[in-house]
């Protein structure tokens, strides 16, 4: 190995240059991504499920920290490798600007942390520092959508097991949706208690348990798995004990403190047992004495196939961040405003059904809030021949900060309804091709037939993630985030058949599909 790569930091120490170039891609770096970091902030801030991501970059800091001697002998020529991702990273931020999506500009910040030890020192720094690199993913915070979907997922799965614990201390139950009946009290597993406040930070400690576990590749990602379905057991058990106490001792065991001391003796237990998987990946490896298995993991220097250059370093570093000291400010200065067309409100809707008995039903304050629409509707019909339907409209000028549609996959079980069939399905001929969802909902007696689809800017889209992909493309290409949902009901008769209720559903279907095209802009 080459003298010159192993006296390379100490030299860069007393190298002014070095240390100028160094200082200007970190500049580079705030100033490219200062929108992201201040978004990474508030979100930690504002989200209890994120609170624990102020402790990852220490974290990561610290892992690099005790790799720094094997670090002080990796590193080698400057690769220009690093560029292409450097300008992945811009792209990134300038998709932000247009699409107002942050996580565009975290994943540019992840690539840039992969760029920067390819650009000091070569792909050998990178293979060294690539764990600490990688563990720096669990600051990111997964997009808004993705948050309201595993969190309905978790309530529902919290709530099922939790009310089966619960019988199993004799109590009797009964469970719609997320609202668990005890008698004379309810408890509604909001999504507080789904269980993502444990799943976030338990799993950032699954990774961090699975880099001191020394074991095979395999065993260290069961560690890290294994913590998703320990958040869903035990966030269940928290569910289940807090309904056995408010059942025997009173309701007041459902908030305050002895509710936060319940959150708090659940997450010890998950610890506990993710240790106790620690202790079974162990004994699996034949490892008698588990704490052998565990430590701080043997890190040996890789050397690089070159040795350390000064001058291309200081050629690309600074050329780098030259480039993205100029072409930063300028991506931040793109114009990101979206175009709004004109359109008819809702309100002028009830009168597209002369002859028929349309009633509408306002939402409540709260309701509004959460859905947060620009307009909306909710009204039930009868058509001349008395058969009943209810629609639900709801559209959004943009969607972008979060503003988002709330799925009824999510939303209808919240409330207690239970989904018996879920599918997507197209239309029949003889009518526009398109596929919308068809859903059976019940809540003891009543049924439900649900259909919905999402219908923005001349598309009619069934898949939430086709949606939000044709969104994208939309907002780039047509610079529009435009867009409605809509949901139609009708009940199913106690004797009626579910194809019998489709058959009248689909001529009030078709009728929608004329009526509300005026109110959506193409």
């Amino acid at each position: 190995m080459s003298s010159t790569a192993l006296n390379m930091p100490s030299f860069m120490v007393r190298d002014r240059v070095l240390l100028a170039v160094c200082g200007a891609l970190l500049l580079a770096f705030v100033v490219l991504f200062h929108g992201g970091i201040a978004n990474l902030w508030y979100r930690w801030g504002f989200q209890q499920e994120l609170s624990h991501s102020y402790f990852i970059p220490v974290i990561s800091v610290w892992m690099l920290w005790d790799r720094r001697e094997a670090i002080t002998h990796s590193i080698g020529r400057s690769s220009t490798l690093a560029l292409p991702l450097i300008a992945f990273a811009l792209f990134m931020v300038f998709s932000l600007k247009q699409l107002n999506v942050f996580l565009l500009e975290h994943i540019g910040m992840m690539a840039f942390f992969v760029a920067l030890p390819l650009l000091i020192g070569g792909m050998s720094l990178l293979r060294l520092t690539i764990v600490p690199i990688v563990y720096l993913a669990f600051m990111i915070p997964p997009p808004f959508w993705v948050i309201t979907v595993t969190s309905w997922n978790f309530q529902l799965w919290s709530s099922e097991l939790g009310v089966a614990m619960i019988r199993l201390f004799d109590v009797p139950v009964l469970l719609e949706g997320n609202v668990i009946e005890l008698g004379n009290i309810t408890l509604q597993v909001v999504e507080a208690c789904s269980g993502l406040r444990y799943l976030f930070p338990f799993l950032s400690l699954g990774a961090l348990a699975a880099y001191f576990y020394r074991g095979p590749i395999w065993q260290r990602l069961i560690v890290v798995l294994s913590t998703i379905p320990i958040t869903i057991v035990m966030n269940s058990f928290r569910i289940a004990i807090t309904g056995v106490l408010s059942d025997r001792y009173g309701p007041s065991h459902t908030e305050g403190f002895l509710h936060f001391f319940e959150g708090w003796v659940v997450f010890l237990f998950c610890i506990a047992l993710l240790l106790g998987v620690l202790v079974a990946m162990a004994r699996l490896s034949g490892q008698k004495d588990v704490l052998k298995s565990l430590g701080l993991p043997f890190v040996d220097p890789i050397e690089p196939k070159q040795a350390f250059d000064r001058d291309r370093f200081i050629k690309i570093g600074g050329g780098t961040a030259a480039a993205l000291l100029v072409l930063g400010p300028l991506v931040h200065t793109v114009d990101s405003s979206l175009y709004v067309p004109e359109r008819q409100r809702f309100a002028e809707l009830p009168l597209e059904f002369a002859g028929w008995q349309v009633q509408p039903r306002p939402l409540d304050v709260e309701t509004e809030k959460v859905l947060a629409a620009d307009d909306y509707i909710v009204m039930d019909v009868v058509n001349p021949e008395g058969e009943v339907f209810n629609l639900y409209t709801a559209y959004l000028e943009q969607q972008r900060n979060g503003s988002s549609w709330h799925s009824p996959q999510q939303c209808l079980p919240g409330g207690g309804w239970k989904v018996v069939r879920n599918e997507i399905v197209e239309t029949p001929e003889g009518r526009p091709a398109y596929h919308y969802n068809r859903m059976v909902i019940k809540k003891g007696d009543a049924r439900f037939l649900v259909h919905y689809w999402y219908q923005q800017r001349g598309h009619r889209i069934a898949n939430e993630f086709v949606m939000k992909g044709v969104l994208i493309w939309d907002v780039l290409t047509r610079r529009r985030s435009d867009g409605a949902m809509i949901r139609l009901m009708t009940p199913i008769g106690l004797e009626e058949s579910v194809s019998s209720a489709d058959e009248r559903m689909q001529q009030f279907h078709s009728r929608i599909e004329e009526t509300v095209d005026p109110y959506i802009p193409l």
